[in-house]
């Protein structure tokens, strides 16, 4: 029972922290054009990082060839890629939102299937 506490925690963490970077990425050139700079702080985009990573971790720390656990590392992966080069071609701000999309719904398929008898 308490790794199904854990699992949940997890999920709900990488469901909240994804949709604040989704967010975060959407709200930052608008905030920037009226003088709201620091939301521009790399360390804003290691927070995420690091925030997906232990959500990722902990989730899949049991069943790692899972078909879910599979989807959440290559979003991670993705997402990681996509913030690294983000400064180098546009595709990679899609790519982060994409990827962002592909950890909540992971994390969301995990849920379900925790959920299962």
């Amino acid at each position: 029972m308490t790794t199904i506490k854990k699992i949940y925690w997890a999920d709900k963490l990488g469901i909240v922290s994804a949709i604040l970077c989704i967010i975060h990425c959407l709200a930052t050139p608008l905030l920037m054009t009226i003088g709201v700079g620091f939301l521009n702080n790399p360390v804003i985009a290691i927070l995420f990082i690091l925030i997906a990573f232990v959500s990722i971790y902990k989730t899949t720390k049991r069943n790692f060839f899972k078909g879910v656990s599979i989807l959440l590392w290559i979003a991670f992966t993705g997402f990681v890629i996509s913030i690294l080069l983000e400064e180098q071609s546009e595709i990679f701000e899609y790519g982060m939102y994409l990827f962002s999309t592909l950890i909540i719904l992971g994390h969301f398929y995990n849920i379900r299937d925790c959920l299962k008898p």
